[in-house]
């Protein structure tokens, strides 16, 4: 049953905070939160719904996937990703931003890579 959680935690994760990027850019979301996690299913629903963490967690809505064609990528994405089908295309990043955005925070990580849209750190 963890594995049930963490698949549909990390699939709304990648959905949310992806849905509109390429595939590659859904994986990287997706180790993100792996990363953070340690890789551990049992901890990767306390990652998600950490506050102030991920920007869709923090909003108070209806957090159902309303685009079945995104969701039912975001659910193939989160599988492949739990069941090591992909290599860390962040180099081990445990953050992430839109390139919209320049939060505080980035200055005290080091940049590892861009995907589309967002930009991924690692601990210094």
């Amino acid at each position: 049953m963890i594995i049930q959680n963490a698949l549909m935690c990390l699939a709304l994760n990648i959905y949310h905070e992806a849905r509109g990027e390429p595939l590659e850019g859904q994986v990287a979301v997706a180790m993100v939160t792996m990363n953070r996690a340690d890789w551990d299913t049992d901890s990767v629903c306390d990652v998600v719904y950490e506050r102030n963490q991920f920007s869709w967690t923090n909003r108070l809505a209806d957090f159902t996937p309303q685009e079945p064609t995104a969701w039912a990528v975001a659910k193939r994405v989160a599988n492949r990703v739990i069941q090591g089908q992909h290599d860390d295309i962040t180099e081990g990043a445990t953050h992430f931003h839109t390139r919209a955005v320049r939060p505080a925070w980035r200055h005290s990580l080091k940049k590892t890579t861009t995907i589309g849209e967002h930009v991924f750190y690692v601990q210094r």
